[in-house]
């Protein structure tokens, strides 16, 4: 009888380093969000007057393992980030639908600045945290 008891214990105890593992590999395969930084403050073109666009944008990567890449070329998506935004004009930072192309087209160029430099495709999206026009 306690055989019989013993045979599934040592049996579930073996199995569980294996099952840790597959949680490693699991946790490691995880999305993530990674910071930009500090909002970024541009001029936009309007009619007649001057107009301020401070955002703050987040990245993210389909693979945790990414974050340091990311981390690493934040200058280069800050830069893609600045040049896409300062050629819009005001009235299409304040219509949400053209919000949302622009930030579209914002993944796109970060994607390609991404694998431009790294070779790295596990950007996901670019998502804004914080828009402010004035």
């Amino acid at each position: 009888m306690q055989k019989l008891i013993l045979l599934p214990l040592i049996f579930f105890v073996g199995l569980t380093p294996a099952l840790a593992e597959n949680d490693e590999v699991k946790a490691s395969n995880s999305s993530a969000y990674v910071s930009l930084g500090e909002p970024l403050v541009l001029n936009l073109s309007g009619k007649n007057r001057l107009t301020f666009l401070q955002i703050s944008a987040d990245v993210l990567i389909s693979d945790s393992d990414a974050e340091d890449t990311i981390k690493n070329h934040v200058p280069a998506i800050r830069h893609s980030l600045i040049m896409l935004l300062s050629e819009q004009k005001a009235s299409d930072i304040k219509s949400p639908v053209k919000r949302e192309e622009i930030r579209r087209q914002l993944t796109t160029q970060v994607k390609q600045v991404i694998a431009e430099l790294s070779g790295n495709k596990d950007i996901s999206d670019v998502l804004f945290s914080d828009i402010l026009v004035q």
